[in-house]
């Protein structure tokens, strides 16, 4: 009877999105079941192919990369907080070009919203902007010089 209710609530929770693994265990570690409850439910659903952590990661960056584009450190932390193996994370990472080209349209856009500021405040919000979104310094910095006004000093 347990072993259905904990079945039950686990597809509850991925009728809602999907989820890892260390996710969908924490869940029911939460609600109270046996750790024999949630190992027995957990590969049940792996062998009936609804929890698949490379597939969940994959869907995960191309969520990001469409609506909310994180740097590949970013992204990474993301995917470590849900539980993902050290090696899917590799494996699905984006490249440092794809970086670059979110980064370069993510600051693009912000600049719409910093065109009034100095160029000193615009390189200033910007690099923060993007730093938050876990792009690395090397991108940020060539960024900045592209779309950042040519009246900051070339030394930048």
């Amino acid at each position: 009877m347990a072993k259905s209710k904990a079945r039950d609530k686990a597809l509850r929770l991925l009728a809602v999105r999907d989820r890892t693994e260390a996710e969908l265990r924490q869940r029911l570690r939460a609600d109270d079941y046996s750790e024999a409850e949630v190992d027995d439910t957990l590969a049940w659903l792996r062998t009936i192919g609804y929890v698949d952590d490379e597939r969940t990661a994959k869907l995960l960056v191309e969520h990001h990369n469409r609506f909310r584009p994180l740097g590949r450190k970013g992204m990474e932390f993301e995917l470590r907080r849900k539980g993902v193996a050290d090696s899917v994370i590799a494996e699905v990472s984006n490249s440092a070009d794809d970086d670059y080209c979110m980064a370069l349209a993510l600051a693009e856009k912000r600049m719409q919203r910093l065109r009034d500021l100095t160029p000193e405040k615009q390189y200033q919000r910007l690099g923060a902007f993007l730093g938050r979104r876990g792009f690395s310094w090397d991108i940020i910095h060539r960024v900045l010089r592209e779309v950042v006004s040519d009246s900051l000093d070339t030394n930048l």
